[in-house]
Parts: structure tokens; C-alpha cells; sequence
């Protein structure tokens, strides 16, 4: 499960930091968010190689969305990638 910390939240943004992943995850959320409608902006920044700290800035056009439903859209979405590759790899085993 990821964890997140919320730094900062407005109507057309959000800074979150993503406690104990590494890039991997974030980089797939991240391209998640950007192909979403109502997403200007989804990136993140690893603040220091040593401290594993990463934060995930998401600026949306709040017609569209709010970045809370975004960033929950995103997680649904990822958590349905993982079960249809969970799906097609049983035969695998």
C-alpha cells in the first residue's frame, strides 16, 4: 500500500509526498494522472537520492476535476492494471 503525506492542496493543485516507494510506482502514477482529462500538469521530483523522498505535484483545471479525484482515479485505475496482469500471468505459475 502507498502512503502519502498531503504538503499543499488548493483548488488547482496538490503536493503530496509518497513515503517508502521508489520511483517505479510514482513514475507510473504519474503517467496515469497525465493521460487523464482535466490534468494540466502530474510530475515528481525525488528530493534526495539518499532520503528516498518523493514528492508528486498534480495541477488540474478545476472545471475538469480536483486533484483528490484525480489522484483517487489513478490509484483505481493502476490497482485494475495490477489484477487483469495478475489475471493473465496465473497460467504462468
Amino acid at each position: 500500500m502507498v502512503k502519502l503525506r498531503l504538503l499543499e492542496e488548493t483548488d488547482d493543485f496538490m503536493l503530496v509526498e509518497v513515503v517508502g516507494e521508489d520511483q517505479s510506482i510514482v513514475g507510473l502514477l504519474t503517467e496515469t494522472l497525465n493521460n487523464q482529462e482535466g490534468i494540466q500538469y502530474a510530475g515528481y521530483r525525488v528530493e534526495h537520492p539518499l532520503t528516498g523522498v518523493i514528492t508528486v505535484s498534480i495541477k488540474v483545471d478545476p472545471k475538469k476535476t480536483s486533484a483528490r479525484d484525480a489522484l483517487k482515479k489513478a490509484f483505481n485505475e493502476l490497482k485494475n492494471l495490477v489484477n487483469v496482469l495478475e489475471d493473465k500471468t496465473k497460467g504462468l505459475r
